[in-house]
């Protein structure tokens, strides 16, 4: 677009006289007064070519059957119906994966095996784990009053430890 910096024009460029406004009104009434028809304007300012009324149907007439024809452009497009399509179908997908997800895996839902399991094999070390856990859970208490049943310490000796090193200690 040609007028990109009409924005920063300042001024609107028309200049009036000093004090025009003022002694408008006065100077009209005389004009009014002085002149009262029309008789002083020799001509109206305006010029016809030669001929013009004569020709100028001939001319719209042309100028209407030299008219080339428009492209028509359809309403309803193809293009349209595929973009529309796409944007329903991942709306239905999403809505269908937001709506119908699994249940969430929370800290209660995971086994005591698999924790296990996990901190077995990260390595941590003990102050690590216990950076985790707050004063009353590192309680001595609460490490004595677990009671272990024999057939659960049996059962984690045979699965877990190896029999040569328990007869040699």
């Amino acid at each position: 677009m040609k007028d990109n910096n009409l924005h920063k024009i300042k001024t609107a460029g028309f200049k009036v006289p000093d004090k025009y406004f003022e002694s408008f009104n006065e100077n009209l009434l005389a004009k009014l007064k002085t002149e009262t028809n029309l008789e002083f304007y020799k001509s109206t300012g305006f010029k016809v070519p030669n001929d013009y009324f004569e020709t100028v149907d001939d001319k719209i007439i042309n100028r209407i059957d030299n008219k080339e024809k428009t492209k028509v452009i359809p309403l309803y497009s193809w293009r349209k119906a595929g973009y529309a399509t796409a944007v329903a179908a991942s709306l239905i997908l999403m809505l269908n994966i937001v709506f119908n997800a699994p249940e969430k895996l929370t800290f209660d839902s995971l086994e005591i095996a698999s924790i296990e399991n996990y901190l077995a094999e990260e390595d941590f070390t003990s102050y690590e784990i216990a950076n985790f856990l707050t004063e009353e859970e590192l309680n001595a208490d609460t490490f004595t009053s677990n009671i272990i049943s024999t057939d659960s310490l049996e059962d984690y000796l045979l699965n877990n430890a190896n029999i040569e090193d328990l007869f040699i200690e």
